[in-house]
């Protein structure tokens, strides 16, 4: 995906991210609830950090590989729903990454992960925005 185009999908969803995930109303947000939309492999829009998913299940387990560009151990992985929405939360435990989380949110309609990054050592969170590489 161009640079471009990465820029105009992040704006895009950024824009909508805050209503989206802070809706008083869970009818105002639809999202089938099959995990298996959540496997694939994910690329961040503002860099080269790409998540793996794999085995997304019903009961919360899923398996996750995080890589910056080389692997990163993730810690703890687990889908759950959030205001209707499919939400992936991954913690990571390495070197430069003690603690950090992501959590992000499927959007079907763009086949999209958004959501948040805290970087713990830096106690700062980001928004963020994953789209996916292979389908």
């Amino acid at each position: 995906m161009n640079n471009y185009l990465r820029i105009i999908c992040f704006s895009l969803l950024l824009a909508g991210l805050p209503q989206l995930l802070f809706a008083t109303d869970s009818t105002e947000i639809v999202a089938e609830h099959n995990y298996t939309l959540l496997d694939g492999e994910w690329q961040r829009t503002d860099g080269n950090y790409i998540l793996k998913v794999k085995d997304a299940q019903t009961d919360g387990k899923v398996t996750v590989e995080y890589f910056n560009p080389k692997p990163i151990h993730v810690e703890q992985a687990e889908i759950s729903i959030q205001k209707q929405l499919m939400k992936v939360f991954v913690q990571l435990q390495d070197t430069g990454y003690e603690g950090s989380t992501y959590t992000l949110y499927y959007y079907a309609e763009k086949d999209a992960l958004a959501g948040f990054y805290y970087q713990a050592a830096l106690d700062r969170t980001y928004k963020v925005i994953f789209m996916r590489v292979d389908k």
